[in-house]
């Protein structure tokens, strides 16, 4: 499965869960369906850094759409939760990118000093109301952290099989749910459990999608995503309010 169809399944996802909120309201099958959708965007985020030839470009490129989505974003948000003051997802990815450069950048005789400014990163993330907050940047360093594409194996031209595969990311497996555990565990009481149940699961199933992951880029999207997601929120936005 290559960079291409990843990002197309999360973009897709990521339509059904925002008109879930915009038609729907909130906690239908349709969101739950895009709970799909962030944890593949994080992984684009982190293929994306190993591959960049400038990380500060492809930080203020974040930065920039996420200033840019904001108005579209709020006025989104504020159609089904009455909040203007939440930040959109560009943000969140823009902190995470962040964290996963200085972790990977910083000498080995500062990774104390390196985690403790992650630890900032997640703070900041939270505080500053960004979508996903601490869980969307601890989940991008998850993934950096702990995932083994099949790239990674010492013989890189051959494929490595599917129990060898699945030993190399049991880690990730067990972090990976383990976090979103924490993340909908506040959930608990406050809606159906089955609900809850829904939203672990669907935010853990596209470690599948991952799992598939060839290394290969396909057909490039560089901006598409940039594009469509404010795009997309303003058009849900005018839906919500003609019907």
């Amino acid at each position: 499965m290559s960079s291409f169809v990843i990002k197309i399944i999360a973009i897709i996802t990521m339509l059904c869960d925002h008109s879930g909120d915009a038609i729907l309201g909130r906690f239908s099958f349709l969101n739950i369906i895009g709970r799909i959708a962030f944890p593949l965007f994080c992984f684009q985020l982190v293929v994306g850094y190993k591959h960049t030839k400038d990380v500060k470009k492809y930080l203020f490129r974040l930065f920039i759409f996420g200033i840019i989505s904001q108005i579209p974003f709020s006025l989104f948000t504020y159609c089904y939760i009455g909040r203007f003051d939440l930040l959109n997802v560009f943000f969140t990815l823009a902190i995470g990118l962040l964290a996963v450069y200085i972790l990977d950048t910083l000498p080995k005789k500062y990774k104390l000093l390196a985690i403790v400014l992650d630890v900032i990163l997640m703070i900041l993330a939270e505080f500053a109301q960004t979508d996903y907050g601490w869980f969307g940047v601890c989940l991008i360093l998850c993934i950096y952290l702990f995932y083994n594409d099949k790239k990674s194996e010492p013989n890189r031209e051959a494929s490595p099989n599917a129990v060898t595969y699945f030993n190399n990311n049991i880690l990730f497996f067990i972090v990976f749910f383990a976090l979103c555990l924490i993340k909908y565990s506040s959930n608990f009481g406050m809606t159906y459990t089955s609900i809850v149940i829904a939203q672990i699961l669907g935010t853990f199933f596209p470690v599948i999608f991952m799992l598939l992951y060839n290394g290969k880029k396909g057909p490039s999207l560089k901006y598409s995503f940039y594009i469509f997601y404010p795009a997309h929120l303003l058009i849900l936005t005018i839906i919500h309010y003609l019907i």
